[in-house]
């Protein structure tokens, strides 16, 4: 904006200089002298006020291992979490093959399901791979619901809840953030989280983290290098 006026400025100064310039010519000597036409300055722009560097925060313990994949990191915890059956779960246990972890919750309408039709493709190439499903609903994704929930998914898919407190500490272990959203709906309430897929390696440590929609076929990818590793 502040170009366009500039040149409109110039080129209604030079058609006013071109104008005098005429006026003085011996043809026109009689002619009453006009004035230059006068120009409107250029709309003043108010100045841009900095906008403040935004404070440092401290990576998660995933994004840090994210940051150094050249050096083995083990996976973040997922501490004080329970299995449908109520016992304890301990992500240590699955070490021995490759485990995808992600965070949801069951009633989710779109974004989860998405996900495990994506985990789906990838226990269909790969039926050895793990994944854990972390509850961030402990409200309605009790031991008992999760128990119904899973019951005719595959075997190495694990779903897991706890107290809000133990979900949350998982969550910020991997950088997971999400909150309650109230509604109209007939659920009463929906939950917006992260949606990223975590890749746990079959020695226990955290690689990276895919985006929510990555295909299957990209996860597979990975995982055959991995294994062939």
């Amino acid at each position: 904006m502040r170009r366009h006026q500039t040149l409109a400025l110039a080129a209604l100064t030079s058609l006013a200089v071109v104008a005098a310039a005429c006026g003085d010519s011996e043809d026109s000597t009689d002619a009453p002298t006009q004035p230059p036409p006068s120009v409107e300055p250029a709309a003043t722009i108010a100045p841009v006020t900095p906008v403040p560097a935004p404070e440092a925060v401290e990576p998660s313990p995933a994004e840090e291992a994210a940051a150094g994949i050249g050096e083995p990191v083990a996976a973040p915890a997922l501490a004080d979490l329970v299995l449908p059956d109520g016992s304890g779960f301990d992500l240590a246990e699955l070490q021995g093959e490759n485990t995808l972890v992600f965070f949801g919750y069951t009633h989710c309408p779109d974004v989860c399901p998405q996900t495990i039709g994506e985990l789906y493709g990838v226990f269909e190439a790969l039926p050895q791979t793990q994944a854990v499903f972390v509850s961030v609903d402990p409200e309605r994704d009790t031991p008992e619901f999760l128990q119904e929930w899973i019951a005719y998914k595959p075997e190495n898919f694990h779903a897991v809840t706890g107290t809000p407190g133990a979900i949350r500490r998982a969550a910020d272990n991997y950088g997971v953030k999400y909150a309650r959203v109230e509604t109209t709906s007939t659920s009463g309430y929906t939950m917006s989280h992260t949606a990223d897929i975590y890749l746990i390696d079959a020695e226990g440590r955290y690689l990276l983290a895919y985006p929510f929609g990555t295909p299957a076929a990209e996860i597979v990818e990975d995982l055959e290098l991995l294994n062939a590793s």
